[in-house]
């Protein structure tokens, strides 16, 4: 059975280790990073929130808002914390701003609730757009530089710090064996200068396109 190494932070980590489990591999939960919560202002008369993370969501209480997701995962997280006016883009963060201008009025004011390290650009893009839109950092990812003590085929990266916290820590390693397994192209991209086995990036930026990556290396 292939050792897959989870890097993501807890308790994702846990979560997506089930889902490996289940499609036949076996996990070894290390995160490369550690999330801090960051002091914020209210939010609770803010209407509408974007997450483009699950980590997000963690850091915020639900007041009734509607809850705009930038995938499924996100959006069974949102539920599940109270969260009823819940959409699901299934994308990217250009999806969600996409999303927005099609089916929102400019009138309509946004906050996209996020930790201090993001891809996109939702805020600036939504506000060239005539939205009112801003932008509220809950949360920060804090670099966990470890390595496994056991050998592993894979390692699924779920963000490019993450991967940029890994492409630090693998310079004084050996990473030649191992394959990376990369939640979108800007996450491979923190790996282009290590000698690995292979990277592989998940045809959508969703967990079980992740698996499926890994499946078909």
């Amino acid at each position: 059975m292939n050792r897959v190494w989870i890097t993501r932070t807890q308790p994702a980590a846990d979560e997506s280790a089930q889902l490996w489990r289940a499609a036949g591999f076996d996990p070894l939960v290390e995160p490369l990073l550690d999330v801090q919560s960051v002091a914020h202002e209210d939010l609770s008369q803010v209407t509408c929130l974007i997450f483009t993370s699950k980590n997000a969501v963690d850091h915020v209480a639900c007041h009734g808002q509607r809850a705009i997701c930038v995938g499924d995962a996100t959006a069974k997280k949102a539920r599940a914390a109270g969260f009823t006016d819940v959409v699901s883009v299934d994308g990217t963060s250009e999806d969600v701003t996409g999303w927005v201008k099609a089916n929102l009025p400019t009138s309509q004011a946004l906050c996209h609730v996020s930790g201090w390290h993001i891809r996109g650009s939702i805020t600036e893009d939504l506000r060239a757009a005539g939205y009112k839109a801003d932008r509220v950092k809950v949360y920060r990812s804090i670099s966990r530089p470890v390595w496994p003590d056991v050998s592993v085929s894979f390692a699924a990266f779920y963000s490019p710090l993450a991967a940029a916290t890994f492409a630090e820590v693998a310079v004084n390693r050996e990473p030649s064996s191992l394959s990376a397994v990369c939640i979108s192209q800007a996450t491979a991209d923190e790996l282009s200068g290590l000698a690995l086995k292979a990277i592989h990036i998940a045809a959508r930026p969703r967990e079980d396109e992740l698996i499926m990556a890994a499946k078909d290396a």
